[in-house]
């Protein structure tokens, strides 16, 4: 499957998944650097680039038109 477009709607105090461990952090501050044209996510674990993160499986829509897509 690929993807043209890319929405992402982020709030602070919302709750994300972080690092490799998958470990929660609350949205604390968000940045943008018109220079470089990075997101800057500032997290209570840290600050983090703003696609380094994953949200979790609550918040996260999948959308599966037939059920071999998921293994796709």
């Amino acid at each position: 499957m690929k993807t043209n477009t890319f929405d992402l709607s982020l709030a602070l105090g919302q709750t994300i998944l972080v690092g490799q461990n998958k470990e929660p952090a609350e949205i604390t501050k968000i940045e943008f650097f018109e220079k470089s044209g990075e997101l800057v996510i500032g997290t209570t674990r840290g600050s983090r680039k703003a696609l380094t993160f994953s949200l979790p499986a609550r918040l996260r829509e999948e959308k599966v038109m037939c059920p071999a897509d998921k293994y796709r």
